[in-house]
């Protein structure tokens, strides 16, 4: 069985391309699964994906019930398992044809408003707390998801003219976000200060934890005294919300976040709508 998990890991790197997180979460998934039913894959069922699904769906198998987007993530995790073992002949037929993905509810993200990322990002100081500074500001002001900061180069950063270079993944073009000139001496004055090697934000010879970042945040959110649910990936939804709200095109907005998918960013057009019912309010 390792001979086959090993072989499909080849396959997700070399032949579909997915990144790394994506293998990771795609052999984990398949694990347990394999791990559930203990048998042999040319033995598995629709029937035994439907019983693995419905104990996921339970709660039975990570301890509490998992969200529909986690739900579809593991279809998606097997049925790009069995469809590689369908090609190369392991199993004569897959039990994974007619399982469907669940209605996935989309929730409205939670954003700041301006102020509170202001507020946010001047919670810091410049002299003794540039590091912290100069990562939150970043996270907003690119629009970057917490794993695009932390893996950042040194070499992905242009002053002349200022943007960020940002790897998408094998098999993606990466993309390029300009920066705003007002972020431009935060990030210069970093940059002199600590004279990164390889990692725009590093620790030791290691580029900075997740982790880390996550906790400045929240360091950030507490000294601002902002009321709400606060993690670095609220900072990507204020940026994407605050596009929309002064008026730049969605396809501008899909190219700075870097979605695949049109309808992937369309969430955000919820701000316009919410500005049309403030405005009937007035009649």
């Amino acid at each position: 069985m390792e001979e086959i998990l090993e072989n499909f890991k080849e396959y997700l790197e070399h032949v579909r391309r997915h990144s790394d997180n994506t293998v990771k979460a795609y052999l984990k998934d398949v694990r347990k699964l394999l791990q559930y039913l203990n048998k042999d894959v040319k033995n598995i069922s629709r029937k035994d994906i439907e019983e693995f699904l419905k104990a996921l769906s339970k709660g039975e198998l990570i301890g509490v019930s998992p969200k529909e987007t986690t739900i579809s993530r593991y279809i998606s995790s097997l049925s790009t398992f069995f469809n590689y073992l369908d090609l190369s002949g392991v199993v004569s037929s897959n039990p994974m044809e007619r399982i469907r993905h669940p209605r996935i509810r989309r929730k409205i993200p939670d954003f700041l408003t301006e102020d509170e990322v202001k507020n946010l990002i001047e919670s810091f100081d410049e002299e003794n707390e540039l590091k912290q500074k100069t990562a939150i500001s970043l996270l907003y002001y690119g629009g970057l998801r917490i794993s695009e900061l932390c893996s950042m180069r040194v070499s992905d950063i242009s002053f002349l003219p200022p943007f960020l270079r940002v790897e998408m993944g094998k098999g993606r073009k990466d993309r390029l976000v300009p920066l705003p000139e007002r972020v431009v001496p935060l990030l210069k004055k970093y940059i002199d200060s600590f004279e990164p090697k390889i990692y725009v934000f590093e620790n030791g010879k290691k580029h900075v934890h997740p982790s880390t970042v996550f906790r400045w945040v929240k360091e950030g959110v507490k000294r601002a005294n902002i009321k709400k649910d606060v993690h670095p990936h609220t900072l990507r939804h204020s940026y994407a919300t605050h596009l929309i709200r002064r008026g730049v095109n969605i396809k501008v907005v899909q190219e700075l976040l870097g979605h695949t998918n049109l309808s992937t960013t369309s969430i955000y057009l919820h701000v316009a709508d919410q500005e049309k019912f403030d405005a009937v309010k007035n009649l």
